[in-house]
């Protein structure tokens, strides 16, 4: 593969990673399935927004959903998915030196 289609590959791949409100769905999902009241408590956002953003996860192949009852569950179907959540969060824990804010705590701010 040419490596300047690689790169494009690459990056449009990572980009849905970029999304912090994605990234929360994502981390949270790579525990298992969540329904979007699990999401909404996980990842501390409102209900329209991990809406939204799982439609993105959704149509990029990111994660597939399940209907149990009245309830939708979410779960991460791709593999390459899988693993580069458990890649980035092996990573993290190597990385204390940098001086970035979680995720987590930039809603907060």
């Amino acid at each position: 593969m040419e490596i300047g289609l690689n790169c494009y590959v690459m990056r449009d791949f990572m980009a849905h990673f970029a999304n912090p409100v994605r990234l929360k769905i994502l981390c949270r999902l790579a525990g298992g399935s969540a329904c979007v009241t699990e999401l909404v408590e996980a990842t501390k956002e409102k209900q329209s927004t991990v809406s939204q953003q799982l439609k993105n996860l959704l149509l990029a192949g990111f994660i597939a959903k399940q209907r149990e009852g009245s309830r939708v569950y979410y779960r991460i179907a791709h593999p390459a998915v899988r693993k580069t959540m458990e890649f980035l969060q092996g990573l993290s824990a190597e990385l204390p030196q940098f001086k970035t804010r979680s995720v987590f705590e930039a809603k907060e701010s």
